[in-house]
C-alpha cells in the first residue's frame, strides 16, 4: 500500500510538473543543507517572477525538485516545501538577496595555522569571487561558542606562498577577510551597525595625503556554508592593516606603526608601565602588527610613559602633538555611545600614519555594545561614562579648545544629525528588517539551537539608546569644573611567563568569586580552577604546544590568549 501512494504521487507530481514551469538556477545561486532538511537560493526573486510567469511546480537544483503547492510569484523570506523526486526528502526553501558564501575543505579548521580551503562568493546579480583561500578560526572567548568566526586569506597556490588581494561586496582590495559569526550579537546588526557608524562618524586626519585611507573597517552580511553545512548569517569584514589605513610602508626611519590590543593588561589601559622586550611581538596586551620588518616597542613605550609618568604642566601642553586630539574626541564618543565596556584598552588599534606623526586609536569587535555585554547578555546601564587612564587625564583638560570643550562642541554636532536618537534606531532597523525580510533569523534558528529571536530585543534596543543619549546629553554639556565622572576600567591584570610552560601565574586587580576555565583552539576545555585570591599560581596539565583562550569569569570578566610552549 505503502508503494503505490509514492507512485501515485509521482504520477500526480509529474503531471503537475508538465503543465507548469520549472524555475531554472544556476549551479553557483543555491546550496542544498541534507542534515538540516534546507536549501537556500540567491537567484533574484525579480528576475524569477520574470521570466517565468504562470505557476512554477519545480526548482531545478541537482535535480529538479517539486513545490508541494506551487507559486504563481515567489518572494525573499518565504519558506517555501520542495520535495526530492527520487529520495522524496522534503526541504525547506528560501530565496534570500543576500550573498551566499561557500566554503569547501578537507582539512579540520583550528585557530592556526591556516588550511587549504576552496572560497567561493556569488552575490544575487551572479558577481562572483572564486579561489583558493587559507582558513582558521577567529577569536579568543568566541572560538568558545558553537557558530565561529573565521579569518581568511586569499591564495594563488596550494600552499599560500602567494596571496592574492581581491574586494568583496564592493569593499575594498585585500587578501585577508574575517568572517565575523556575531553568535553573541541578540539581533545579528550591532557589529554591522557600528562599523557604519563609525566609519561615518570620523575622517582620518591626513585624508588630503591619502584620499583612500578610512578610519575603520567595513563589514556586509552574507550566508555562510561549511562543506554544504549552513552555519548562518555572518558579517564580512576587512581586516584593520597598513593598508586599510593606508600607513606609510618601512623605509629605515620613514615607517607608519600598528598595534593591536588583545588582552587586558597596564600599558593598553595606561594605567601602569611593564619593561618591553623587542625580541617578543606581545607587550603588555598589545601586539605589534606593523611594521613587520622590525621589533620596536620604544616609540609606543615612550607615548604611554608620558601619559601615565609626565607632569599635568607638560602633559596639558604637549598631548595634541602626539595623539590626533580629533581622534581621541570621537573615539571617546564612539565609546561611550555604544558603552563597549570591552573596548577601553582591548580591542582598540592604536597607529600612526608616520614617523613624527601623532597617533590615533582604531576601534574593533564592536559587538558586546548598545545595552549587551562580551558575552551577549543584556546590560541595562546606561548612566556611566567609560574611560581608561589616557582619558581620565584628558578629562581634565578644561582649557579653551581643550579636550572637554572639543568633546561638548562634537557631541552637539553630531546629536543634530547622525547621533540622533531616530537616525539611530534607523540605522539599526534598516540592518533588522533586512534579516527579516529574508528569513534570516528563521534560519538561524534552525542552524543552532542555541539561537532563539526575542522579538522584544529591538524595543529594547530603542529604549536603550534613547536612555543613554538622553544621560550623555547632561554629562557632555555639564561644566568641565563640576563634573565627578564616573568610570568604568577593565581590571587590570598580569599573565606571565609568556609563552606557558607547565606553570601560569595570573594577578588580579583585586580578590574575588571567580571561575579561571582555558580552551584550546576548537573550543575544548581543557582546564578549569575556581579562583578567589589576587595573586594566583596554577600548574597546568600537559597540554601541547600552542594557542589557547582563557576566560575568567564572575566578579571579574576577562579574557585572553595565551601560548604555550615547551
Amino acid at each position: 500500500m505503502k508503494h503505490f501512494f509514492i507512485i501515485l504521487w509521482l504520477s500526480i507530481t509529474l503531471c503537475t510538473t508538465a503543465f507548469g514551469q520549472t524555475i531554472s538556477v544556476p549551479s553557483n545561486q543555491y546550496k542544498i543543507d541534507p542534515s538540516k532538511s534546507l536549501a537556500v537560493c540567491n537567484l533574484e526573486v525579480g528576475y524569477i517572477n520574470t521570466m517565468w510567469t504562470g505557476p512554477k511546480t519545480a526548482i531545478s537544483f541537482d535535480v529538479n525538485y517539486v513545490f508541494n503547492n506551487p507559486v504563481t510569484t515567489v518572494s525573499i523570506g518565504n519558506p517555501y516545501t520542495i520535495t526530492h523526486p527520487i529520495t522524496l526528502q522534503q526541504f525547506t526553501l528560501y530565496f534570500t538577496q543576500l550573498p551566499l558564501v561557500f566554503i569547501s575543505t578537507e582539512n579540520t579548521i583550528l585557530d592556526e595555522p591556516k588550511v587549504l580551503a576552496n572560497f567561493r562568493l556569488v552575490e544575487s546579480n551572479q558577481t562572483e569571487v572564486v579561489s583558493k583561500i587559507g582558513i582558521e578560526y577567529r577569536g579568543a572567548y568566541s572560538q568558545s561558542l558553537s557558530k565561529k568566526s573565521f579569518r581568511i586569506e586569499f591564495w594563488e597556490d596550494m600552499e599560500g606562498n602567494t596571496t592574492q588581494d581581491v574586494s568583496l561586496l564592493g569593499m575594498r582590495m585585500d587578501d585577508d577577510w574575517n568572517l565575523q559569526a556575531m553568535f553573541n550579537e541578540p539581533l545579528r546588526i550591532r557589529s554591522v551597525t557600528n562599523n557604519t557608524l563609525w566609519n561615518l562618524m570620523h575622517t582620518p586626519y591626513y585624508n588630503d595625503l591619502e584620499p583612500n585611507a578610512k578610519s575603520g573597517i567595513m563589514m556586509k552580511y552574507a550566508e555562510v556554508f561549511v562543506n554544504d553545512e549552513y552555519r548562518g548569517v555572518y558579517g564580512v569584514g576587512e581586516p584593520v592593516d597598513r593598508s586599510l589605513l593606508k600607513l606609510k610602508k618601512y623605509n629605515n626611519n620613514i615607517r607608519g606603526e600598528l598595534y593591536k590590543g588583545i588582552t587586558w593588561d597596564g600599558a593598553e589601559t595606561f594605567s601602569y608601565l611593564p619593561p618591553y622586550d623587542n625580541n617578543s611581538r606581545f607587550w603588555s596586551g598589545f601586539e605589534m602588527d606593523y611594521p613587520t620588518e622590525i621589533t620596536e616597542w620604544n616609540n609606543l613605550y615612550n607615548f604611554i610613559d608620558f601619559v601615565i609618568n609626565e607632569n599635568d604642566a607638560n602633559f596639558y601642553s604637549q598631548y595634541a602633538s602626539q595623539f590626533d586630539v580629533d581622534n581621541a574626541v570621537d573615539y571617546y564618543i564612539l565609546l561611550n555611545l555604544l558603552r563597549a565596556t570591552d573596548n577601553t584598552g582591548k580591542n582598540i588599534y592604536i597607529a600612526k600614519y608616520n614617523t613624527n606623526e601623532p597617533y590615533f586609536y582604531v576601534p574593533w569587535d564592536l559587538d558586546g555594545t548598545f545595552g549587551t555585554n562580551w558575552y551577549g547578555g543584556q546590560d541595562g546601564l546606561v548612566d556611566d561614562l567609560l574611560s581608561n587612564g589616557f582619558y581620565n587625564r584628558l578629562w581634565n583638560d578644561c582649557s579653551n579648545n581643550g579636550f572637554r570643550d572639543r568633546l561638548q562642541n562634537r557631541w552637539n554636532e553630531l546629536r543634530n544629525y547622525l547621533l540622533a536618537e531616530t537616525n539611530l534606531q534607523n540605522m539599526f532597523l534598516t540592518n533588522y528588517n533586512l534579516l527579516v525580510d529574508n528569513g534570516v533569523y528563521a534560519r538561524e534558528e534552525l542552524a543552532w539551537e542555541e539561537f532563539v529571536l526575542e522579538t522584544d530585543q529591538l524595543n529594547y534596543l530603542n529604549d536603550w539608546i534613547n536612555n543613554r543619549l538622553s544621560f550623555l546629553d547632561t554629562k557632555f554639556n555639564e561644566s568641565c569644573n563640576s563634573l565627578a565622572i564616573q568610570t568604568i576600567n577593565q581590571p587590570a591584570f598580569n599573565i606571565y611567563p609568556i609563552p606557558a610552560t607547565t606553570t601560569l601565574n595570573i594577578d588580579l586587580e583585586s580578590s574575588g568569586n571567580n571561575i579561571f576555565n582555558l580552551y584550546s583552539q576548537v573550543g575544548q576545555l581543557v582546564f578549569s580552577k575556581a579562583i578567589t585570591a589576587s595573586q594566583n599560581n596554577f600548574i597546568l596539565p600537559v597540554l601541547a604546544n600552542g594557542i589557547y583562550y582563557g576566560k575568567i569569569s564572575g566578579e571579574q570578566q576577562l579574557s585572553f590568549k595565551l601560548i604555550i610552549k615547551h
